[in-house]
């Protein structure tokens, strides 16, 4: 299957590994240089491959010694990691979804408004300069909560802040963003702004259906 990043590529076939038993629980897996020269890619991206197989709860990573497959039924875990991960998932649409309603319903105030435009300018800047973006697309969706003015929906946001980075960890596009979904952002932006709400809305769908899709095929 084909994946839109070099590291979701990589934690794929180590994922397969772990399943099919090439890597049994308790084993050390290869280290990042012949991991690396195994699949073609840098070992940063190694790195961030691991990452999201810990992040999964399938490698264990203990500083100074390397990756460790856990001692746990691989099927068992990915279908729990999976749900888990698509409940989230949801909650986060539909506070983002509930948010751009909100907004066209009340309106956004002028601190709203800047605290948006502002947001999506560091996303820009960050995207732009080839940096990692999870941080700022971070604040970019909280920005849309804050632009609500309503406290509850932060304070739901704020709650889930953990889960959702844990999204970004393992979402194949929580580091790096094409020109296609920085567009889509803006789309957002505009939308909370008080352009097409309607094509906002759809838009917020399809970014997260996109990564629950993802979800299905690295883990189903």
């Amino acid at each position: 299957m084909a994946f839109s990043t070099q590291r979701a590529r990589v934690a794929d076939e180590l994922f397969r590994g772990i399943r099919h038993g090439r890597y049994p629980g308790g084993s050390k897996l290869p280290s990042e240089r012949r991991l690396a020269l195994e699949f073609e890619v840098s070992r940063p991206v190694v790195r961030e491959a691991l990452g999201m197989l810990s992040s999964l709860g399938l490698v264990e990573i203990q500083v100074g010694r390397g990756a460790f497959v856990t001692e746990k039924d691989v099927a068992a875990q990915s279908q729990e990691v999976q749900r888990s991960l698509t409940d989230i998932d949801l909650v986060r649409e539909v506070l983002e979804v509930g948010a751009l309603q909100l907004a066209r319903r009340r309106g956004v105030s002028a601190e709203g408004e800047a605290t948006v435009r502002e947001a999506l300018d560091r996303l820009e800047k960050t995207v732009e300069a080839g940096q990692e973006l999870s941080e700022s697309d971070h604040a970019l969706h909280r920005a849309f909560m804050q632009a609500t003015g309503s406290e509850s929906l932060i304070r739901l946001w704020d709650e889930h802040t953990a889960e959702i980075d844990q999204i970004v960890q393992i979402d194949p596009k929580g580091h790096v963003m094409d020109r296609d979904d920085l567009e889509r952002h803006r789309l957002l932006a505009r939308g909370m702004l008080g352009g097409d709400v309607d094509a906002a809305v759809e838009v917020c769908q399809f970014l997260h259906e996109a990564y629950r899709d993802f979800l299905r095929r690295l883990l189903g």
